[in-house]
């Protein structure tokens, strides 16, 4: 990222050469690369795809991603000239507060829907695998996708829930850590597909670039480290495994802090890595895309790096997905086998 920053300072810094007056003003009413850059970075914002209104007058209903425009009024525009939607619920809930007679509205935004698909794929997924393997229970397995689903399992359970945890003590973790591994990396992919858009609503986008997905992964890490510890050593032996054995009483001033601490960076680490991680690929290649917009014909060839870092982030989404679930089985391990 510093080296993309230092290379669109130096071409922004460039030189321009004296132009016609008429075609000076021509360029003084486009967006200068501030306003583009900008621009094609607000695509990472979640934005809303539809409402839902629960109670008052009709009880449940659907409603528009757009606030009711009055009668011979123009509806609110975006700084892309497109129909301005819902910015947050509180929008939602003053817009429609009054007509319906009370009520609570829920306002679905993109990263909503991409995690509803992930978990979609993810259960579809799940229970083909199940109805081949029963199929064909006692035989070889046969086909591809069977296969290559069978590594990606046995690599999950053995080479890294067992690697760390061990094989008895991590088998009752491996379902657990195989959803976590293939809901991120499903969620991850979708960032990168194009899907058509739905009555004109955009329903994909990278929902692991946004902070409050992967807060809430890891504080579901965070629950099963505290879990899975006090369900190995009982409550109060789980919380003395903070604080090593033998230790001088005078130290406990401060390691007792420090260990608190260490518990609660851990899913600031997680949460902070894949949303970073994430974000960033796509900052990278919406920045290619704002040199072609920029210098037209002249910033072509930054196409082909956009489609080379497009190939590279679709490595980076195992990858994530991966480190994110290995860091989480180390937590977990740690939890359970403390003298590690």
């Amino acid at each position: 990222m510093s080296l993309l920053a230092a290379f669109l300072g130096a071409l922004l810094a460039l030189p321009a050469q004296p132009a016609p007056p008429g075609v000076q003003a021509e360029h003084a009413a486009m967006p200068g690369a501030s306003d583009i850059f900008q621009g094609l970075f607000r695509h990472l914002e979640p934005h809303a795809v539809l409402g839902l209104w629960l109670g008052g007058e009709p009880g449940f209903e659907v409603l528009s991603r757009y606030p009711p425009v009055a009668e011979g009024q123009a509806a609110a525009l975006d700084s892309h000239g497109h129909r301005r939607a819902f910015q947050s619920r509180d929008e939602l809930q003053a817009a429609y507060q009054a007509r319906f007679g009370g009520g609570h509205g829920v306002l679905i935004t993109n990263t909503t829907t991409v995690q509803w698909l992930a978990g979609l794929v993810l259960v579809v997924l799940a229970l083909l695998a199940a109805r081949s393997a029963r199929r064909q229970a006692g035989e070889v397995p046969r086909g591809r996708a069977f296969h290559l689903l069978e590594s990606i399992v046995l690599f999950v359970r053995d080479d890294m829930v067992g690697a760390v945890m061990g094989r008895d003590r991590g088998r009752i973790f491996v379902p657990f850590f195989l959803t976590q591994f293939f809901f991120i990396l499903f969620m991850n992919l979708f960032g990168l597909i194009w899907l058509p858009t739905v009555g004109g609503l955009s329903i994909t986008g990278t929902a692991t670039a946004n902070v409050m997905v992967t807060a809430g992964l890891a504080l579901t890490t965070l629950f099963v480290i505290h879990a899975s510890g006090i369900r190995e050593h009982g409550f109060v032996g789980h919380w003395k495994n903070f604080i090593p054995h033998g230790l001088p009483w005078f130290v406990l001033p401060i390691m007792i802090p420090v260990e608190v601490i260490g518990m609660l960076v851990k899913p600031i680490a997680l949460t902070v890595r894949l949303a970073a991680n994430m974000t960033a690929g796509h900052l990278v290649m919406l920045s290619f895309f704002g040199l072609v917009y920029l210098f037209g014909l002249v910033g072509l060839p930054a196409l082909a790096m956009a489609a080379a870092i497009a190939c590279l982030e679709l490595f980076v989404c195992f990858v994530q997905a991966y480190i994110f679930t290995y860091l989480s089985i180390v937590f977990v391990g740690a939890s359970v086998h403390p003298e590690h």
